[in-house]
């Protein structure tokens, strides 16, 4: 079944991330192991409703700055319980943490109602550029392995510079951090397992974004036209200001997609008809239909070296965005990374599917 599937996924995180006493990630361990951890069941149907999380934890809104000065939009989940300290929870990501305001609240919390109920810190960020933080977004910013400078920004030492933060103004934490996400925040999260803040001791990269050019628009060369351009003709038009609203959905104007994309024409109509140069990366895909530096500057997988915290990547076979991600940042880590704690979990799932409930398989496969 599906929940025993996830119950071995989740007993292998809570280990990571270190619950219980005493219970600490291993420097190094077989590639499949199982893991005898009995995380909290999860809950009936009729438990799933907004009462649970406003009823045990607090929220707070902040803006932490950075070292070049931007501050990034984060709001932190706390138990209202503080008899003991918690791990914390980082989810940093370009699709808003909504609801906004510090009486609007998630119904859940985590990668799953697992997580709500064992009770973490859990804390959410908007990334430099998007909906509520300050600064410039760029699409699969490039790595800065060399910084010489505070101005020398990345992905890696925005998670760093958040994790400081959090340390030494946020209460009742226990030192440890754990970091997770699912498609691009999946690369998020792999950016910030390079030069990592020495308190991040657990990363979950979920059918993560490792190089963009393979696993979402070019699929060995042939470039993926619908995906591409669904996805940019509103994530990539431009926020002048914060906001906590998503832009105004495109129109195709017919249900049937192979029609419409049919009758677009040549790529060229794309931006001439409906993105009217607005969307910048749209251009720059245009711009470089073959791999060349531009990709290779926005390929996180050169730089996964020197990896401390411990790793468990996800990904799922049926997966037609980010299949070649999780293996990519799987290999890349255990080769370059021979005495870290790293470890594969694939299943048959599309794009995020060990992520939603209820799953879209069904029958004695999921056990």
């Amino acid at each position: 079944m599906e929940w025993a599937r996830s119950h071995r996924i989740i007993a292998i995180w809570l280990v990571l991330v270190g619950i219980g006493a005493g219970c600490a990630a291993p420097s190094h361990a077989p590639r499949i192991a199982e893991v005898a951890v009995e995380p909290t069941p999860p809950p009936r149907e009729r438990e799933r409703d907004d009462k649970y999380v406003p009823e045990h934890y607090l929220k707070q809104e902040h803006q932490i700055p950075m070292r070049d000065g931007v501050r990034l939009f984060t709001a932190v989940y706390s138990p209202k319980d503080t008899s003991q300290t918690y791990p914390i929870m980082l989810f940093r990501t370009p699709y808003s943490i909504g609801p906004y305001g510090q009486d609007k609240y998630k119904e859940q919390l985590g990668p799953g109602w697992h997580f709500t109920r064992e009770k973490f810190i859990f804390v959410y960020q908007d990334v430099r550029g998007r909906f509520m933080s300050e600064g410039e977004f760029e699409n699969m910013r490039p790595h800065r392995p060399v910084k010489t400078s505070p101005t020398d920004i990345d992905e890696s030492t925005d998670t760093y510079d958040t994790i400081e933060w959090l340390l030494a103004n946020v209460p009742n934490h226990n030192g440890r951090v754990g970091q997770w996400g699912i498609s691009y925040p999946g690369f998020y999260t792999a950016a910030g397992m390079i030069d990592a803040h020495p308190a991040l001791i657990a990363a979950s990269p979920q059918a993560p974004v490792s190089d963009f050019y393979f696993d979402d628009f070019h699929h060995h060369g042939a470039f993926f036209l619908p995906h591409a351009f669904n996805f940019y003709v509103a994530f990539g038009k431009p926020r002048p200001q914060p906001t906590t609203e998503w832009g105004k959905p495109f129109e195709h104007g017919t249900p049937d997609g192979y029609q419409f994309f049919m009758d677009l024409g040549p790529l060229k109509n794309a931006d001439e008809k409906y993105m009217k140069g607005e969307v910048a990366f749209w251009n720059d895909i245009m711009a470089h239909p073959d791999y060349d530096e531009y990709w290779r500057a926005r390929s996180i997988l050169p730089h996964l070296k020197n990896v401390a915290p411990a790793v468990m990547t996800v990904g799922g076979w049926f997966d037609a965005e980010d299949l070649y991600g999780p293996l990519k940042i799987y290999r890349t880590v255990e080769r370059n990374n021979p005495d870290a704690f790293n470890i594969l979990v694939m299943g048959p799932w599309p794009h995020g599917g060990w992520g939603r409930n209820p799953s879209p398989f069904k029958g004695e496969g999921q056990g």
